[in-house]
């Protein structure tokens, strides 16, 4: 029955709370997760032939900063869109996960893996630094001395707040409106005019769409979003998220019981098993490039499933977690 997380979920309810329940994302708060995850992506996107060289790059749920997108900066984007349902980063935390950032780029350290983020997903075959990718010459133009500043000085833009740093604040007193970077931070985001339709090269997110209430109708904003033959980058973790001593035990709670789980709480988790996604991606006029699943036998049976989920796929009821690469069509 989850009874622990129950008393949690009814607790969000009492003032101040459901806002602490959710005020931390996890992960992005490092610079080396936010390097593996964005280099992770950059791979999957080359492995499968499209463009590892995006200009304008949209992603979701940045969480607690913004520095995947601020590595695909230094990687050679120009433009960064950050959306996400509650406001998490801020500005002297995403100025030292940038500088971390920039020495891991300069120093082409190889990718974290899973020694060190247990749960990071997409697994690669090699976890060297992708020079194949990100050529010498390529990275001798993204990270020169002026475009790092450029990108600094998007970065305290974005916000409106100036760092505290000493060192910072001398470096980025003089910003300069013709910088050809752009940053921003959409949070809340709940309407998709937010960007310029057919604008965006690539749209990626890492453990987010299984957050989203309105799967359908952000679906069709991310179609909306991107340039014909532009594509999106997903990982999309299927699991209970900890909620249940089963991984999949999530699909066995009744309405009444996840609705006491959820409690107040902004969001948590939609329950929607990939096949829902898959549908969707087709359906917003999407073909899909890539897919990576991951299968995991160890959850609760077809018979332990609540009524809603009685509909379920073999194939759903065992996939924890999926990688899928998917292209607008022209």
């Amino acid at each position: 029955m989850g009874f622990k997380h129950i008393v949690k979920g009814i607790a969000t309810y009492l003032p101040g709370v459901g806002r602490f329940a959710c005020r931390r994302t996890g992960g992005t708060d490092s610079a080396r997760y936010c390097y593996s995850v964005w280099l992770r992506h950059l791979v999957m996107v080359h492995q499968s032939g499209l463009d590892t060289r995006p200009k304008v790059v949209a992603e979701l749920g940045p969480g607690d900063s913004i520095g995947t997108g601020l590595a695909a900066l230094l990687t050679g984007a120009e433009t960064y869109y950050a959306l996400d349902v509650v406001g998490y980063a801020n500005t002297q935390a995403n100025l030292n996960i940038f500088e971390e950032l920039v020495s891991l780029f300069s120093e082409r350290r190889p990718i974290p893996g899973r020694d060190e983020f247990p749960e990071i997903t997409p697994q690669l075959t090699s976890c060297e630094f992708p020079r194949e990718i990100l050529s010498d010459d390529r990275l001798a133009e993204a990270l020169v001395p002026s475009r790092i500043q450029e990108i600094r000085n998007a970065l305290v833009r974005s916000t409106g707040v100036s760092p505290v740093n000493e060192k910072n604040m001398a470096e980025t007193a003089m910003l300069r409106s013709e910088d050809a970077i752009e940053i921003r931070y959409f949070a809340p985001w709940y309407d998709a005019g937010v960007i310029k339709p057919e604008s965006v090269d690539m749209i990626f997110s890492q453990a987010v769409l299984e957050h989203v209430e309105d799967l359908g109708g952000t679906y069709e904003a991310l179609y909306r979003w991107l340039k014909g033959g532009g594509f999106m980058s997903h990982q999309i973790d299927l699991s209970s998220h900890g909620l249940s001593k089963h991984w999949n035990g999530h699909w066995g709670y009744s309405p009444l019981t996840w609705k006491l789980i959820k409690g107040n709480r902004p969001w948590l988790l939609n329950r929607e098993p990939y096949s829902t996604h898959r549908d969707l991606i087709e359906k917003n006029g999407f073909d899909i490039v890539s897919e990576l699943k991951a299968d995991d036998t160890s959850g609760i049976a077809r018979n332990h499933l609540a009524a809603r989920f009685a509909h379920f796929t073999d194939d759903d009821l065992i996939t924890r977690t999926v990688y899928v690469l998917a292209r607008k069509k022209a």
